[in-house]
């Protein structure tokens, strides 16, 4: 059971569009897209140079003539059936995982700026090589996925070729296969490169957009319920009837387990920990900021009774 199936966790985020609901809504929507895209191309026999030029990335459209759209709409076009059958994979496989972990809104910001950044790169790379130069697929984004999954949970098996093998595996294998035979002069392995370096700064940074820019989510992300079961019993202060730390009322100041401009983030590792190894592996110091999260969360009910 994951973290998001307890009892005492529940997301108060709700990113992904309604009418696509239900687990990973906005890893499903980016598929579905991919997909019509694709077919649609060839359904419609829209033309391939045109669909190239203002559509694909390139360097000279990108810098040249400002197609700046291009660090996007390329990652959601695809050179043949199983150029997009293997992204679409991967992403399903990992991409639901992590939108579960870090919500719908926080996962769709990282995966469009995870394809922006993995096709700048690329582009720059390339504006200093002779000749036309094009790139489409969402390998870069996906690159970004895998990696941030692989960073969580590096032990944990996937079936690759019919054979079990840890993701750390799959990822170094995921890196360095464009550089064997021919597929260096055919993947964009710059754009898997930048993908990954940006899913490592984005965790190691914490730059989920509901940390950076949280005036503009409108709500907070989590909402987090502990049952009266898991709460600790609390020490009375002397005679008084009041419990160690509360002023009168049980709203006075708190002394904080982590600094207040920490203290999300900490969560964050904490639940995830959970997921991964469970609430027995805890230390201390981990529950009494569960214990604090959860009377933020009982104070913030009282306060709108």
């Amino acid at each position: 059971m994951g973290i998001y199936d307890r009892e005492y966790y529940q997301r108060g985020d709700g990113g992904g569009p309604s009418w696509f609901g239900g687990v990973a809504p906005w890893c499903k929507t980016i598929i579905l897209i991919n997909a019509v895209v694709f077919l649609g191309e060839r359904a419609f026999h829209i033309n391939p140079d045109f669909l190239l030029e203002w559509f694909a990335a390139s360097p000279e459209g990108i810098f040249e003539h400002g197609r700046v759209w291009q660090l996007l709409t390329a990652t959601f076009m695809h050179a043949g059936i199983w150029h997009i059958l293997g992204n679409m994979w991967f992403l399903w496989i990992v991409g639901r995982e992590m939108e579960s972990l870090y919500g719908s809104r926080d996962f769709l910001a990282f995966y469009l700026a995870a394809a922006v950044v993995s096709t700048f790169c690329w582009a720059v790379s390339q504006n200093f090589s002779p000749g036309a130069h094009y790139m489409v697929g969402a390998s870069g984004a996906v690159m970004a996925v895998l990696t941030l999954y692989t960073l969580y949970y590096p032990r944990r098996e996937i079936y690759l070729l019919f054979l079990p093998m840890p993701m750390w595996v799959v990822l170094v294998l995921y890196l360095v296969w464009p550089l064997m035979g021919d597929g260096g002069r055919t993947v964009a392995f710059e754009s898997h490169l930048a993908g990954a370096a940006f899913a490592y700064a984005f965790k190691r940074f914490d730059l989920r957009w509901s940390r950076v820019a949280p005036g503009r989510m409108g709500r907070p992300r989590l909402k987090i319920v502990f049952p009266s079961v898991h709460d600790q019993p609390r020490t009375r202060a002397g005679g008084h009837g009041r419990t160690t730390g509360e002023a009168v009322g049980g709203k006075g100041p708190r002394v904080s387990v982590v600094a207040e401009d920490q203290f999300d983030a900490r969560l964050d590792q904490i639940l995830a920990k959970i997921a991964r190894e469970g609430r027995g592996a805890l230390t201390e110091e981990e529950q009494r900021v569960l214990q604090e999260a959860s009377q933020r969360a009982r104070e913030r009910r009282s306060d709108r009774r």
